[in-house]
């Protein structure tokens, strides 16, 4: 059973009940009306509201505000408060099998902005104008305020139910919503031109004059529908085409994770959403996350969930929640997980999450729709991300090459000069490299320099680039370190080194792995990359000599 503890449900139980409550309070006074043209517009208010119309990027609009004025002019309030409600009800609720807290709230919003402009107009003398012979006008500017008091108390009430429905921010919410109000207003004005109609014809040909207004206003309802029905397929296509646009032309991972956040967020708005990646063992793990607790779910593995689910079916599964999403911050109510596919392979999973609500059908067709780009987008940010690895990586240690060295040390040295900050480089070269390939061969050779690498990866700090320089040298660019932190640095590489058991391809050999290190300091040794490379070289072999030295004297 869901919770009605937050701020949105109980908005929704507080005005649908109220409503219900001060309509049947109102009965009580309630005067005998012609029956048959208040059932005519009673089955005029059911079909618009079974029948209303979609707007583009979710939602829909009723034209039943002319019948409701048509009933208010004619019989008073509380006939307007019944047509208005019961096609709500029926309409809205049963023949659309809408959930009841929606359909609730929406005929206690109506009942309540209608007893309310109802009121305020009659008590400044609006009362019913049947006008049994000829045309007559009733007083426009009674009837301008019965239009405006219902309009602005019907969009604060609804407005407010959409603030705690949606997943903007309030800024964002309140930039949606009056976008939304001209939209409402025309509306509103196209129902009160239908009303016109309606009403010039009951009081020249009577009921049957009624039934005739009242079906060219459901035609204009009908063909407003369609209109709108194309609108909200121009604005789809749109979207559609941009974002497949964007995601054809991503290499990057992280540009494809910016166009799935830009379609989840045009497309299906949501309080948290999720990209999985499905690694070589069928394992779907969360790569990506926006959600309040993102820190926290990233790298967690989908197990008996939507998200699993939606991957062994290849279909987009919507369910009440995904355990991989769920936090002690948040926990959400409805998921919906869409499998991105390319032809055969699964490339992962996108699961979108809401607090409240459940997802649309328009909603899960467009994102079906972007489940082959979305996953054709990861795919080429993986293999561009493994292409740019192997461009940057020496095969052998797994170190950064070269390359990528210069590259990164000439950002280093801009940065640490803007900052005005330290820089060191340790080179480093093997001293008995050499003898131990001579004598034990190139696989044990290229073994000890893995072995090395990892040492020294494992001895500088977690912010320290460390890369293979040439043969048997290596190099760690040490951002913000000076002089002391540096020797420190070197003191952990040369004690890790002196510690770890060095072994062959057989690891039954054990070797003692001799090594020269040489620091140069930024900007006490240099200015430039080359100046700070050739003072860590000199320093290197003043120290290679001084080790040579030594031997020397401990042979002698």
């Amino acid at each position: 059973m869901r919770s009605w503890c937050n701020p949105q449900r109980l908005y929704i139980l507080l005005v649908g009940v109220s409503g219900m409550v001060a309509l049947v309070l109102a009965l009580r006074r309630w005067e005998p009306v012609p029956a048959l043209p208040l059932l005519m517009m009673l089955g005029a208010a059911i079909l618009m509201d079974a029948f209303p119309l979609p707007m583009p990027g979710g939602g829909a609009m009723s034209l039943t505000f002319g019948v409701t004025l048509t009933a208010q002019l004619l019989y008073g309030t509380l006939p307007a408060v019944v047509v208005n409600v019961l096609g709500n009800l029926i309409g809205y609720g049963l023949l659309n099998r809408r959930p009841w807290e929606r359909t609730l709230f929406n005929a206690g919003q109506f009942a309540l902005a209608i007893l309310t402009a109802g009121a305020v107009a009659t008590a400044l003398g609006l009362h019913p104008w049947p006008a049994p012979t000829g045309i007559t006008v009733p007083p426009l500017h009674l009837v301008f305020v019965f239009v405006a008091v219902y309009w602005v108390i019907n969009n604060a009430l609804v407005g407010m139910a959409l603030y705690y429905h949606q997943a903007h921010p309030p800024r964002e919410f309140l930039r949606l919503f009056l976008r939304w109000l001209p939209v409402d207003a025309l509306s509103t004005a196209i129902a009160v031109a239908a009303h016109t109609v309606v009403m010039i014809a009951y009081q020249v040909y009577g009921v049957m004059g009624m039934a005739v207004g009242l079906t060219l206003f459901l035609m204009v309802n009908y063909l407003l529908r369609l209109h709108m029905r194309l609108v909200e397929a121009h604005h789809d296509l749109q979207s559609l085409y941009e974002i497949t646009k964007g995601l054809a032309g991503v290499l990057e991972l992280d540009d494809a994770y910016c166009w799935i956040a830009r379609a989840v967020g045009q497309l299906a708005p949501s309080d948290a959403f999720a990209v999985y990646l499905a690694e070589d063992d069928e394992v779907l793990r969360l790569q990506h996350a926006s959600h309040p607790d993102a820190a926290a779910i990233l790298g967690r593995v989908a197990g008996d969930g939507a998200v699993r689910r939606a991957a062994a079916t290849r279909q987009v599964v919507e369910e009440e929640g995904e355990p991989t999403l769920h936090t002690a911050g948040f926990r959400p109510t409805r998921v919906l997980a869409v499998p991105l596919a390319t032809d055969e392979r699964l490339m992962g999973c996108l699961c979108l999450a809401r607090r409240d609500r459940a997802f649309g059908d328009r909603e899960r067709r467009l994102l079906s729709i972007l489940a082959s780009p979305m996953a054709l987008a990861i795919q080429n940010g993986l293999v561009y991300g493994r292409t740019q690895t192997l461009a940057h990586t020496d095969p052998m240690t797994g170190l950064y090459n070269y390359r990528y060295f210069s590259m990164r040390l000439r950002e280093a040295l801009r940065r640490a000069g803007a900052a005005g900050q330290p820089l060191s480089l340790l080179l480093i070269d093997l001293d008995n490299f050499s003898e131990i390939n001579n004598q034990f061969g190139h696989p044990t050779g290229d073994e000890v320099l893995r072995q090395f690498a990892a040492v020294l990866r494992s001895a500088v700090r977690q912010q320290d680039l460390v890369a293979r320089y040439a043969g048997d040298e290596f190099v760690a660019i040490l951002p913000g370190a000076g002089r002391e932190e540096a020797e420190a640095v070197a003191a952990r590489i040369r004690e890790a080194v002196l510690r770890h058991p060095f072994t062959g391809v057989t690891g039954q050999i054990v070797f003692t792995l001799r090594f020269s290190l040489g620091l140069a300091v930024y900007p006490f040794d240099g200015p430039s990359e080359h100046d700070l490379i050739a003072a860590a070289d000199r320093n290197m072999y003043r120290e290679k000599r001084h080790h040579r030295e030594r031997d020397r004297r401990e042979h002698a």
